[in-house]
């Protein structure tokens, strides 16, 4: 019990703290279901923002890619990790592995066009999500209702959808959004 205590918190803090982030670690390298769910929710969405800029080209799934990965993971018991951050760049790298895999199957020439482009896309891709990732945690900073139509924005929602969705005003919704970003602005100056 307190060590689902301890992750709970480390998970919420973000792991900011050695001794939870510690544990959590040792946790997952022991397979321990619950910090496996921990570490995927903590990067999940950068992972699927990646995947997703993977395979919009081809039938590929950015689930079904992250969730083999992690399967990967569960099952080779002999891999131990340093740290959450290796966790991550790992994971960054079997989905790029994954992606090249599928696309060996592919013509020559698509082939080679696609691997080029994931090889130079590459460091764009990482710089893409690290700039979605500290979007997402400076949502935080906003109040809830501005958060979630910034939300809807960085997930490709259209302003009228939004306004559908929430039961806005399509007014409304540019007004949440023009002042979210003057909230964020006057935070990110600090």
């Amino acid at each position: 019990m307190k060590k689902d205590l301890l992750l709970q918190k480390a998970y919420y803090m973000g792991c900011d703290s050695n001794n939870e982030n510690g544990l959590l670690l040792r946790s997952f390298n022991q397979r321990d279901p619950y910090s496996f769910g921990i570490i995927y929710r903590m990067i999940y969405r950068e992972l699927h923002l990646y995947a997703t800029h993977l395979t919009r080209t081809l039938d590929l799934s950015a689930e079904d890619m992250i969730q083999d990965i992690f399967t990967d993971i569960w099952l080779r018991e002999s891999v131990q990790f340093s740290s959450i951050p290796y966790i991550k760049t790992f994971c960054f790298i079997a989905l790029k592995n994954a992606y090249k895999n599928k696309i060996k199957h592919l013509g020559y020439q698509q082939r080679f066009e696609l691997e080029s482009k994931v090889e130079y896309e590459f460091s764009d891709n990482m710089e893409q999500v690290e700039l979605f990732h500290s979007l997402y945690e400076s949502l935080k900073f906003l109040p809830d209702d501005y958060a979630t139509v910034i939300r809807m924005y960085l997930e490709g929602w259209k302003p009228e959808e939004i306004a559908t969705k929430l039961g806005l005003a399509l007014q409304t919704v540019y007004n949440k959004r023009r002042e979210a970003i003057l909230i964020l602005r006057k935070h990110m100056m600090k």
